[in-house]
């Protein structure tokens, strides 16, 4: 799940469940407060009955029908103070006085009782002492509470969960178009490289945190493309200013050298020689990538057979003895481009190989569905799956076997790829199950 939708995931479930936990709080209260509300008039229209019962039995009126009810609205039970029950209603006639605990003294006890001779429900039982007479219980059912209770809760049950829902998809909205510029700006930094710094990131003009968030960004970018432009002032400042002293020194070393008959003055120059021409090689690729980051690399482009010049430079590999170049694969390919900048990164390739082989480099070379593909496979430590994009970053260090300690500056591969990209092309190293590094690449066949 990406990052946006992860948050966009908690935020959606933390809101959901918080207002899920608190909808159902508030049910439950709703319910209990409906139950006691209920209850409290059912408490109030039983001490009513008392009132009006009790007054009639203390003025020795005999009780009239309408104070004795049916079952179905509730009960009357007079008990004398023997224990003896003195009249009742029509469901309790003949029964025994309910076993109810009454508490001595004055007032009224109000209780909820089940079980009951009358009725399998739930009553609410009012009991009164009544001085010299006894003691009065009257009772109501609680069903009509029970059912208003369980009906409330039915109807919560179903609202509750549609709220909530309705509340999650809301929110996973909102949080969505909040977090949209937040993805606009990921998506374009995602795409910004070392050659487009001039890139910005679109600002919602909100004049939020995000909207301060994209001017920040923004600024941070300047300053990045300052530096870098700074820096490749630096890079191809330097490199021009060492070009001439090196070409000096590499022609007063050839001289010399063609002048010398000393043995050892001899190994001695040409030691020296060989690393001033490192150098120059070094300045160069310096050049080319300072170049290139400035967008000056242009690319003139003619028809031409690639296999000639990966032959060509396949034979100097092998002039110098090293290792051993399988040709065997190599066949005609034709394509459109620069024939000294494809040669260059032809040679960085086949360098690269050469350096890491133990003692053989097999080139294959073919025509393919409009695509001219060329391998480069080395018999060497190979390169691991996690550093196959590493190998292709400047001055790329991996592990002791792949170093450059053999004469490699860590830009080859970079300007290899780089000229590759100029020509439509790519540039990759490929997992197989062989031993070695296989390098692949890709360039557009000529029609």
């Amino acid at each position: 799940m990406p990052a946006r939708h992860t948050i966009r995931f908690r935020i959606t479930a933390v809101a959901t469940v918080a207002v899920g936990a608190v909808l159902i709080a508030a049910g439950l209260g709703l319910v209990l407060f409906q139950r006691s509300a209920l209850t409290s008039s059912v408490d109030q229209n039983l001490t009513q009955r008392a009132d009006d019962l009790s007054a009639l039995l203390q003025g020795g009126a005999p009780l009239p029908e309408s104070f004795v009810p049916t079952a179905r609205e509730g009960f009357t039970q007079l008990v004398g103070p023997d224990g003896v029950v003195l009249v009742s209603s029509p469901d309790l006639a003949g029964a025994p006085p309910l076993p109810l605990d009454v508490p001595a003294g004055a007032g009224d006890s109000l209780q909820t009782v089940t079980g009951l001779d009358v009725d399998d429900d739930s009553f609410r039982v009012l009991s009164r002492r009544l001085p010299n007479i006894g003691v009065l219980h009257i009772g109501a059912t609680l069903d009509v509470v029970s059912e208003a209770a369980t009906a409330l809760a039915t109807a919560l049950l179903v609202i509750i969960p549609i709220v909530v829902a309705a509340l999650g998809a809301l929110v996973w909205w909102l949080v969505g178009r909040t977090l949209q510029p937040v993805e606009e700006m990921r998506s374009e930094v995602a795409g910004i490289s070392s050659t487009d710094l001039d890139r910005r990131v679109p600002r919602p003009n909100t004049g939020d945190e995000i909207d301060r968030l994209a001017g920040t960004m923004n600024e941070m970018l300047s300053r990045l493309e300052g530096s870098v432009a700074r820096q490749q002032r630096f890079v191809a400042d330097a490199s021009h200013e060492l070009r001439s002293p090196l070409t000096r020194l590499r022609s007063q070393l050839e001289v010399e050298l063609t002048q010398t008959s000393d043995p050892s003055w001899t190994l001695a120059l040409r030691s020296l020689l060989d690393d001033v021409v490192g150098m120059q090689e070094v300045v160069e690729d310096l050049l080319y990538l300072a170049r290139a980051d400035e967008g000056h690399v242009t690319v003139a482009t003619q028809p031409l057979d690639l296999d000639d010049l990966v032959i060509e430079e396949a034979r100097r590999i092998q002039s110098e003895g090293r290792v051993e170049v399988d040709l065997a694969a190599v066949s005609g390919a034709h394509v459109a481009g620069n024939p000294g900048q494809l040669s260059r990164a032809v040679r960085n390739l086949l360098d690269n190989a050469a350096r890491h082989a133990t003692s053989r480099i097999t080139l294959s070379l073919g025509e393919s569905a409009g695509t001219t593909v060329l391998t480069i496979t080395d018999d060497g430590p190979g390169i691991a799956p996690e550093d196959r994009e590493r190998v292709f970053e400047r001055f790329s260090r991996l592990d002791e076997a792949r170093s450059t300690d053999a004469g490699g500056s860590g830009l080859g591969l970079a300007i290899a790829r780089d000229i590759v990209a100029h020509h439509g092309g790519t540039l990759d190293v490929l997992v197989t199950n062989r031993p070695g590094a296989t390098f692949e690449l890709r360039l557009p066949t000529a029609q």
